[in-house]
């Protein structure tokens, strides 16, 4: 199957109907009314390239629109088909005393699948993940994780918070190391790669300068089907190492919040590793005003 055609059938599942009622399409969205905010992909989705079958994943968001119904993520983007929408993986760690990386698949070393949709509704989504060593025969469940989507309203953009919990599956810890980019990640489409995207964190920074920054959010920006629209991250203060640091990549619409920059650390049995994150997706160019508002809403201040 092509990527145009996998694109095209994504989107006439995604507006066929109330997705956000039954597992049973493998798609659970969002919705303001009949209007879809974002849809949790639980099914399996093959990879587009048959020659390439590792980059199949579930368990990660791909679309989110805005509110005029622009796609701001991609889900197989053709220049980097590992990255998938909003996702969330591990790159540089190790299980074991063995290096086990979920977030480049042709590596095939580790893989995160979705397992079980514990409730779905327009306003809710809390769903049942699982990262696999896939080293091992059978493969080693590493991590249990769970989703909470959370649907906020809002007047004028599309928004909606992530609880992200990951705990061990067995008695020994996931060790992370220390590396540039991984865990929550958030993918712009190829259009803006093409036609050059932009990004902008809360301290005005952006690709030339806010790598590694620890802002508060960043949006990533640019033009879908004529016209300016984009997606904003915001990190809740409660995280982990928070402000958690950002990898901004320099020419790729893709940034991701990445605490591993500041040095090594373990997920540990039964210290489950709690992330929050706010998204929100808009028309037009990133108003810093309004997302600052939103953040101090967001953080309790």
């Amino acid at each position: 199957m092509t990527r145009t055609l996998l694109g095209m059938l994504m989107l006439v599942t995604v507006f066929a109907g109330p997705a956000h009622t039954a597992d049973d399409a493998g798609q659970l969205s969002l919705m303001d009314g009949d209007r879809v905010l974002m849809t949790y992909n639980s099914a399996y989705l093959h990879s587009p390239d048959s020659n390439t079958p590792w980059f199949g994943r579930s368990g990660f968001i791909h679309p989110v629109l805005t509110p005029s119904g622009r796609v701001v993520t991609d889900g197989f983007p053709s220049d980097h088909m590992h990255q998938h929408g909003l996702m969330f993986a591990w790159t540089s760690s190790e299980f074991k005393g063995k290096p086990v990386d979920f977030w480049n698949s042709a590596a095939r070393e580790g893989r995160i699948k979705h397992v079980e949709t514990v409730r779905a509704s327009a306003d809710e989504i809390v769903a049942k993940l699982q990262h696999l060593d896939d080293t091992t025969t059978p493969p080693t469940v590493v991590l249990n994780e769970t989703w909470e989507l959370t649907r906020v309203p809002h007047e004028s953009m599309n928004v909606f918070d992530l609880v992200s919990t990951q705990t061990c599956a067995t008695e020994t810890p996931l060790d992370i190391r220390e590396y540039h980019y991984g865990a929550m990640c958030i993918r712009g489409p190829v259009a803006w790669l093409e036609e050059g995207g932009q990004m902008l964190t809360n301290e005005g920074k952006d690709q030339s300068n806010g790598n590694h920054s620890r802002p508060n959010w960043v949006a990533t920006f640019g033009v879908v089907d004529g016209q300016s629209c984009g997606i904003a991250a915001m990190g809740h203060p409660g995280n982990f190492r928070s402000p958690q640091p950002t990898r901004l990549h320099p020419n790729k619409p893709y940034f991701c919040f990445a605490p591993m920059v500041l040095g090594d650390f373990a997920i540990k049995p039964g210290e489950p590793y709690v992330s929050r994150f706010r998204f929100v997706a808009f028309d037009g160019e990133p108003n810093s005003q309004t997302l600052n508002s939103l953040w101090k809403d967001y953080a309790g201040e």
